[in-house]
């Protein structure tokens, strides 16, 4: 993995590499469910982040329940891999989730507004955003919503609460 991983962001796009590269570290994670035709559901997780492919990507692992509590308990687990890559011609990122587990793979792309990190895709008619907010050393908020109705009204799916367990 020594290929793969790195310790710092690649010289060429620094200052970029900072938008993702500020959440390197691990993180325990409170993720709440909302679907549409049921109860609400919490489980607690756990996600890192860190520099990868000469520190021109930032790759993350997040695992749902943690890895303690599913060793503890046999329940089984629900983990995703996500691959981030700044496109310096372009000036946004380009973003891939794989979620083996349900055999899914989302591409989307992110950029930032503001003080968050906006990451987009269309499905059909819809519009996915999957945001970060509130982004401090020590916590952050990412929520997942969806518009049916070109971005006028927006219905959340997922909000996560992190907060940092170790760099």
């Amino acid at each position: 993995m020594r290929l793969l991983l790195s310790t710092a962001p690649g010289e060429d796009r620094k200052d970029a590499m900072q938008l993702y590269g500020q959440l390197a570290g691990k993180w325990q994670t409170t993720i709440t469910y909302y679907p549409i035709n049921g109860p609400e559901r919490t489980a607690i997780g756990e996600w890192e982040f860190g520099y990868a492919l000469e520190g021109r990507a930032v790759i993350d692992v997040w695992q749902i329940p943690t890895r303690a509590t599913a060793l503890d308990t046999g329940i089984s687990v629900e983990c995703g891999l996500c691959v981030r890559v700044y496109d310096p011609v372009l000036d946004l990122w380009k973003f891939t989730f794989h979620g083996p587990l349900y055999r899914t793979t989302i591409n989307m792309l992110a950029y930032p507004i503001g003080n968050e990190i906006v990451q987009e895709r269309l499905e059909g008619r819809d519009i996915v955003r999957w945001i970060f907010s509130d982004i401090t050393w020590n916590d952050f908020n990412w929520r997942a919503i969806r518009s049916k109705d070109g971005g006028r009204s927006w219905r959340t799916e997922q909000v996560l609460q992190a907060k940092r367990s170790e760099n």
